[in-house]
Order: C-alpha cells, then structure tokens, then sequence
C-alpha cells in the first residue's frame, strides 16, 4: 500500500480521509464458441488522479501526493 509523501495532507471537505483512483484496469473479453471469454487484464498508464470516496470530488496535483 502507497502511503503520502505530503504529510500535510488534509480531508476532503466532506470529511472524508479516503481516496481512491480512477479506474486504471480493464478486461479484455473474445468470443469463443459464441460465448465471452475472459482472455487477459490490461492496465492503463496516464496521469495519476485521486478521488474522494465519499463524495467523489477530485484530489487536485494528486502526484505530488503519491
């Protein structure tokens, strides 16, 4: 788990203390006979960017922060 470099840090204006990241990961699905198969995940390589979990409001400079 990735912790801050920024100590100082605050909440979100919610209150909330948790972030979480876009979603960065998809899967990657073929037909085989007809059906969906699962075939592999990929990751996606942009820009970090944090979100508050609770109310969804974007971390601004979030990679000065991770």
């Amino acid at each position: 788990m990735k912790s801050f470099k920024n100590k100082d840090i605050k909440a979100c204006e919610c209150g909330s203390v948790e972030f979480i990241t876009k979603p960065n990961q998809y899967d990657v699905y073929e037909i085989i006979d007809g059906k969906p198969e699962f075939v592999h995940s990929e990751e996606v390589y942009d820009k970090i960017v944090l979100y508050c979990r609770e109310c969804g409001k974007e971390l601004k400079n979030a990679t000065n922060y991770i």
